[in-house]
């Protein structure tokens, strides 16, 4: 196995390596320190405890001005470029991913705000989306350089299963500026030239109603996710109480089942009745006889769907609970 110099000298000198880092993280802790990324933090701060944009003129012309950005990004793409170049094995001191041809570098968070550059390019799978994905919040977006073929796509109407959508061909280039609400519209990347660059600004709802995925080609609804970070985690640790089949933990999952999103107490459902048919099946039948309660129709038909397969079951709204 052929072992590049360079990686050979970092692996016999931990220091080195500790080096890069630091010269990267001193360029990060300087342009945060300068008076204009100052000012457009202290505006971040404000919208992201709820003020609107237009109380927050930083960071409004951030979004809105190509010189204002292109400024304020040019400065710490090039000290860290040059970082990158003297220390080419250093880790960028900022959250990152890259999913199939989107790279994005997140800048700043506070609150329910985060500022975020975003680099699109070709996808590596090769194929155009099929899909369309739709958040509770707002975002604020301006290219800085590149160009691309999008579309915005918008809900023009439709029932829970099934959206209709309607879509509008848009151009992005340098100095293009585009925002989105809540779950009625988004935008699509089609065509990529070569690169694309964007720096977005987005706050989530206060309390975000559930992130929804349709198919492009008829609006069907095929996926649905918790618009929370909180309910995710819970819809986490429901899923891994399920797998480890902890049953003692039917009582307070039945609990959850009687609060929270729609989302979320279905879920619990679930996995109550797996841990415990008994007790997740008074949980679903007092839901399905309550009207008044968003989950009486899936409850009530799930019910049936049970005791036609176990009518066994009919006895679980007799008995007292045993757990």
């Amino acid at each position: 196995m052929r072992i590049d110099s360079a990686t050979a000298a970092l692996r016999s000198d931990g220091a080195l390596q500790r080096d890069a880092q630091a010269r990267l993280e001193r360029v990060k802790a300087a342009w945060l320190a300068e008076p204009g990324t100052a000012t457009v933090l202290q505006a971040l701060e404000r919208y992201g405890e709820g003020a609107a944009l237009a109380d927050c003129a930083p960071l409004g012309a951030l979004v809105s001005e190509i010189g204002v950005a292109r400024r304020l990004i040019g400065r710490l793409m090039g000290g860290m470029i040059g970082g990158l170049r003297e220390n080419p094995f250093g880790h960028v001191p900022f959250r990152h991913q890259y999913v199939d041809g989107l790279a994005m570098l997140q800048l700043a968070q506070s609150g329910r705000a985060t500022l975020s550059l975003l680099q699109y390019a070709p996808p590596e799978s090769g194929t155009a989306p099929d899909s369309v994905c739709f958040t509770d919040g707002e975002r604020h977006e301006i290219c800085l350089a590149g160009a691309a073929q999008a579309r915005r796509v918008t809900v023009t109407g439709g029932r829970p299963d099934k959206a209709e959508l309607a879509c509008s061909g848009i151009r992005i280039a340098a100095g293009s500026c585009l925002s989105f609400s809540g779950l009625q519209e988004t935008k699509l990347v089609d065509r990529v030239e070569g690169r694309l660059v964007m720096l977005r600004l987005s706050r989530p709802a206060a309390t975000p109603l559930p992130s929804v995925e349709y198919r492009l080609a008829d609006g069907a609804l095929l996926h649905r996710a918790a618009g929370e970070c909180r309910e995710s985690r819970q819809e986490l640790m429901l899923a891994v109480l399920g797998a480890m089949q902890r049953r003692d933990a039917a009582p307070a999952i039945a609990r959850l089942a009687r609060t929270g999103s729609e989302s979320l107490r279905w879920q619990a459902l679930r996995e109550c009745l797996a841990l415990d048919s008994a007790e997740g099946f008074r949980q679903l039948s007092g839901i399905s006889r309550d009207a008044a309660d968003p989950l009486h129709g899936p409850a009530g038909a799930l019910r049936r769907d049970l005791l036609a397969r176990y009518p066994q079951l009919a006895r679980a709204e007799c008995e007292p609970c045993l757990a």
